[in-house]
């Protein structure tokens, strides 16, 4: 496979598929740098490049563009992130590419798309998620979330769905495809139940008060020392088990009652965190194998749970950073996650000398040793 993706949503989808046993080659620019001109061990290289190989080709000279061409040949995927035309004009979009490969699957992640009028803008997550409705749906103070909704739920995922559809399809016919993500579709896809209720209707802001806090039984609520709990009791039996623990029986049929909201925020703020779940958060007043209720936590705290450690989703790579494994299981294993970040170049002279026959494709992908 082949990575010219650049920024975090290809990125992180080719880093996917390194866990998932691809065998990938980055192609970088020559002097690429960082906007924010992060050192070369900065975490940021480090959880994208990761069990990766690097080369770097100046693919506007004519040596480097058949260098290119011939890893073209070798490779089932490559994932380009440049704005529409530019792989074009350095020779290498997809019909040149399919051209010496037509079983390639060819997979194009920009901000708006290959087709349409704002096809050239650029952009960054919030540009996305901004245009797509989602930091302000209904006109409210928008708010800016922690993590890159429109690059990875908006291109890494569906990037990472549709090539391994086109894949399975290219098992079956013989034929490759080109694969066209738009960060902006990608972002817009994620009003799954907000867009079709934009009229809210009666009945459609009955859902969009539970969905958006609005109601008791679904909210976030603090604490008397500032920290935050998480509700979402929408179950009658959740409900009833709440209102149980916190001896307000009468309560019962107010689940969805945004009136009650007020009192059950003093509620939680009379009392501190522990008190409602006790000092390592699995049970207190409120107990979180009866009720699905549960503490805000940080990073760090994410970090020491007890069950998450039991998962194995931690991986540490050889900077001592700390990273979180693929999300999924196979036959009850966790995929093993690499440890080496390559810096730009590092394995060009292999590269070179596996194309040149002089050394095998086993060997040049062999994981470096601890």
């Amino acid at each position: 496979m082949l990575d010219l993706a650049q920024y975090l949503p290809g990125a992180l989808l080719t880093q996917w598929l390194v866990q998932l046993g691809a065998r990938v080659i980055m192609v970088e620019r020559p002097q690429r740098r960082h906007f924010l001109d992060l050192p070369p061990d900065h975490p940021y290289y480090a959880a994208l490049r990761r069990g990766k190989r690097s080369i770097v080709l100046n693919l506007k000279q004519p040596a480097d563009r058949a260098v290119a061409y011939d890893l073209v040949q070798w490779a089932d995927v490559l994932v380009e992130g440049f704005r529409p035309g530019v792989m074009e004009r350095l020779g290498l979009g997809p019909d040149e590419a399919r051209g010496r490969n037509p079983r390639l699957v060819y997979v194009r992640v920009s901000g708006f798309g290959q087709t349409g009028p704002d096809r050239e803008r650029p952009g960054h997550d919030h540009t996305y998620t901004a245009l797509a409705g989602l930091l302000a749906p209904f006109g409210e103070t928008p708010t800016l979330p922690p993590v890159q909704i429109a690059d990875v739920g908006g291109g890494t995922l569906p990037g990472l769905v549709a090539l391994l559809a086109a894949l399975w399809r290219r098992e079956r016919t013989g034929r490759g495809a080109c694969v066209d993500i738009a960060l902006l579709d990608g972002a817009l896809a994620w009003t799954y139940f907000l867009l079709p209720m934009h009229r809210q209707t009666p009945a459609d802001r009955r859902w969009l008060d539970v969905f958006l806090g609005r109601v008791p039984a679904y909210g976030l609520y603090e604490t008397q020392d500032r920290r935050w709990i998480a509700l979402a009791a929408l179950e009658p039996h959740f409900w009833d088990a709440f209102c149980r623990a916190v001896a307000r029986p009468q309560w019962s049929e107010r689940a969805f009652d945004p009136a009650l909201v007020p009192e059950v925020a003093a509620l939680f703020r009379s009392r501190p965190l522990a008190h409602w779940l006790g000092p390592d958060g699995r049970g207190g007043v409120l107990d979180p194998r009866r009720m699905s209720v549960a503490a805000v936590r940080t990073l760090d705290e994410a970090l020491s749970d007890a069950h998450l450690h039991a998962r194995a989703m931690f991986a540490t790579d050889e900077h001592g950073y700390t990273h979180p494994r693929l999300p999924m299981r196979f036959d009850g294993q966790r995929p093993p996650a690499p440890r080496h970040a390559p810096q730009p170049d590092e394995d060009a002279p292999r590269i070179r000398a596996w194309l040149r026959g002089a050394l095998s494709e086993d060997a040049l992908f062999q994981e470096p040793a601890p």
